[in-house]
């Protein structure tokens, strides 16, 4: 991660100090404060303004400072710095009366009409998308980065399907938001931009009163074992939330429920505002004290939604790091999470006995070879395989499936059958998992729609396993390999995918119990007063079947099912099994 922000910091500190009051039409009073903005990093700061609106404390942000925001966040994220050098991620501000609009380099704008509190997107991916040369949402990063990003082993292929979704207009108004025109300046609230928009690219702002921590959700540790800037950012004293502060959050909670979280169709939740009152939640949620709303936030999110995807992470600073402490043991979880939780600890501890010393990565039995997987990761930022072929003692999903290639592809390799282990795998990044598709089928292909606009997209990767810097037909000597992929009830999210891809293929068969779940890709989810969340957004990962796009929450049924969890790590009478289904 860079320890500095080169020309946006240099500007901020040169910058000469803000007015205290914007100019305007005396409609509203707008104070300027100047605030810390650390970006995941107790190094990597820089300096921002935060705007307050008729002496309230609920934060706003300029619209005309987005880019700044934005790209200040992305400058430190791995394809950051080529995205900025190709000149994508542009937002360019204007005010057309008392409407705010964004719009991007190639076009695509968002419009904040400030009189009658509403967005709206011409195309809301499009507006979102890292670069007009990438996918409408490009889950494997952006191939600008290539060869030195996050898909460096990973090549397109041709072929792609792309619909474009629907115009999409977003009614703040309705849940008590405003947006604020004055003195030619659009003031939006922060953490509305920050779910709406930053959300895009797996960042939140987290906002304690004091500073700004703009990141994933899970930087911060844990109340025993805080992370440095979780020690920053919970260095606050607990105190009581405002009455404006109090109805913005639940607001904002509502709105961002009610737009981007991408499991609501699949729960009946026609409004949160009504679930929420349903269940007798609304009254803490907008009480002034944060420990009584941080407990009804993580009731909501972990025991009434109880999606393994959607998350409390960490109390406010306004409660104390240690507040969900008491409020997870009282509390507890949802089925569904409580069930993976046990499901998880029943099959690691058996193949904890299979394999006291641990499991090995890459394993052969007899004319069998196994491949395990406890998670997907990309290569490690600072782990060349191309001048460095990997080894058996590599761990990352790159490293360990080329190695692996080698060894079932070498001269003499007795390799008849190839099983890929995810029956302990609880997901990871996605480039990972298609790079793994990719080796099985030969092409990995994802497919994603959004539930909000409407918008499909279908993209085939293909994947360099011998590591020669192209991937061609070099590269699928997996393919004339009897395949199959053991999977279990804690093959979740990626991993589910991954086996939901294999049983569509007809080309993998899956051995083992019907997979995890888990459609939907994750975006931080910050309170506005700074609890540190996580949800399912309304982007899903899909299979395609008669050219119709379904969500694979309900995992892939096994072609063999094992009766018993003891069965999956008997590898010696597994391998003998697979011999005889010929």
């Amino acid at each position: 991660m860079k320890k500095t922000i080169c020309w946006l910091t240099l500007l901020c500190l040169l910058a000469s100090a803000l007015p205290a009051l914007a100019e305007g039409d005396g409609t509203h009073a707008v104070a300027g404060k100047t605030v810390t903005f650390y970006w995941g990093d107790p190094e990597a700061v820089a300096e921002h303004t935060v705007y307050f609106v008729d002496g309230a404390d609920v934060p706003y942000l300029a619209l005309s400072e987005w880019q700044d925001i934005v790209q200040g966040y992305i400058a430190t994220d791995s394809y950051g710095e080529t995205v900025i050098e190709n000149g994508g991620l542009q937002f360019n501000f204007s005010m057309a009366g008392n409407t705010g609009m964004l719009t991007r380099e190639d076009g695509y704008t968002a419009a904040f009409d400030c009189d009658a509190d509403t967005l709206h997107f011409v195309d809301l991916d499009a507006f979102l998308r890292l670069n007009s040369s990438d996918f409408l949402y490009e889950m494997v990063g952006s191939l600008r980065s290539a060869p030195d990003g996050p898909v460096r082993y990973l090549q397109r292929r041709g072929n792609a399907f792309e619909r474009y979704g629907s115009e999409v207009t977003i009614d703040a108004g309705a849940y008590g938001i405003d947006f604020i025109a004055e003195g030619g300046e659009c003031y939006v609230p922060m953490q509305t931009l920050s779910d709406l928009m930053l959300g895009a690219y797996s960042g939140g702002i987290f906002w304690n009163g004091e500073i700004a921590v703009v990141c994933p959700a899970g930087i911060f540790g844990t109340s025993k074992n805080l992370t440095p800037i979780g020690e920053i950012y919970y260095a606050v004293e607990p105190r009581a939330r405002s009455e404006a502060m109090a109805q913005y959050s639940y607001g904002e909670l509502c709105l961002a429920l009610d737009t981007i979280y991408g499991m609501r169709q699949a729960h009946g939740i026609d409004s949160f505002d009504a679930l929420i009152e349903d269940v007798g939640l609304k009254d803490d949620l907008m009480s002034t004290d944060p420990a009584k709303a941080d407990a009804a936030l993580y009731q909501l999110l972990e025991v009434y939604l109880d999606d393994p995807h959607t998350a409390m992470r960490m109390p406010s600073p306004l409660s104390g790091a240690g507040a969900a402490d008491g409020f997870r043991d009282a509390l507890g979880y949802g089925d569904s999470k409580y069930a993976l939780g046990q499901q998880r600890k029943l099959y690691s501890g058996i193949r904890a006995e299979a394999y006291p010393d641990g499991v090995p990565g890459y394993e052969e039995i007899g004319n069998t070879a196994w491949i395990t997987m406890d998670g997907f990761s990309q290569a490690p930022d600072d782990v060349d395989y191309y001048q460095t072929p990997p080894t058996d003692a590599a761990t990352d999903t790159m490293g360990l499936l080329a190695y692996a290639y080698a060894r079932i592809t070498r001269e003499d390799s007795p390799v008849e059958n190839v099983v890929l282990d995810l029956s302990c795998n609880m997901g990871g990044m996605t480039n990972a998992a298609i790079y793994t598709m990719a080796a099985f089928l030969g092409v990995g292909s994802l497919s994603t729609k959004n539930t909000l606009s409407g918008a499909m997209v279908t993209g085939h990767y293909a994947a360099d396993l011998n590591l020669d810097g192209v991937a061609d037909e070099n590269d699928l000597g997996l393919l004339d390999k009897n395949l199959f992929c053991l999977e279990s009830p804690v093959s979740f999210s990626c991993a589910n995918l991954v086996c939901c891809a294999f049983k569509a293929s007809n080309r993998v068969s899956l051995l083992g119990r019907t997979s995890g779940g888990g459609a939907c890709f994750v975006q931080p989810f910050p309170s506005a007063y700074g609890s540190a969340c996580q949800i399912s957004t309304d982007v899903q990962m899909s299979f395609i079947k008669n050219g119709v796009f379904y969500d694979n929450d309900r995992g892939a049924e096994p072609d063999i099912p094992l009766l018993k969890p003891a069965s999956f790590y008997d590898r010696e009478g597994l391998s003998a099994y697979i011999n005889s289904l010929r």
